[in-house]
């Protein structure tokens, strides 16, 4: 008897890991629209485009952003929670732009790399359908090319 009482404890302790599970995922998505909600915000008051860590509502002031191609073409409050969705289950950056040919204001889940690693943001962007990438530091758009041989310089984007 003495030798089941461990694996009834053990097995209590799946079933709370369990449950607790699910109530994470309820708050997550709770906290994507919170956060979502704040992103809108931010937008608006951002109209030329942000880089934004949305665990800290911080903007990172060095890096190359490139957007995931999952969450592109998104521009509405309720495809901005799924951006959000998207950005905490990966790099935890949220990005946004107007689009001055189509006059919308785009939001993509955002992956951030090093600087001095243009070339795997460039190849990153390009898997992504990406047409370029954005250099923090800078503030500058770094075109991708379209040869898939053609990379530009690591410090195209200095």
């Amino acid at each position: 008897m003495k030798r089941s009482a461990p694996l009834f404890s053990a097995l209590a302790a799946v079933a709370v890991l369990c449950s607790s599970c699910s109530s994470i995922r309820a708050t997550e998505r709770g906290d994507a629209s919170a956060i979502a909600d704040r992103i809108w915000a931010f937008g608006q008051a951002h109209p030329d485009g942000f880089t934004l860590d949305i665990r800290t509502m911080t903007e990172p002031t060095e890096g190359v952003a490139v957007s995931y191609a999952a969450t592109q073409d998104s521009h509405s409050r309720e495809q901005l929670e799924a951006v959000v969705s998207h950005a905490l289950e990966h790099d935890g950056y949220v990005g946004g732009w107007l689009n001055d040919d189509d006059g919308l204001y785009y939001f993509d889940s955002t992956r951030l790399f090093p600087e001095d690693a243009l070339d795997d943001a460039i190849r990153f962007g390009r898997e992504n359908g990406q047409r370029s990438v954005f250099a923090l530091s800078t503030l500058t758009d770094v075109p991708i090319p379209t040869e898939t041989n053609t990379l530009p310089s690591s410090s195209a984007a200095r």
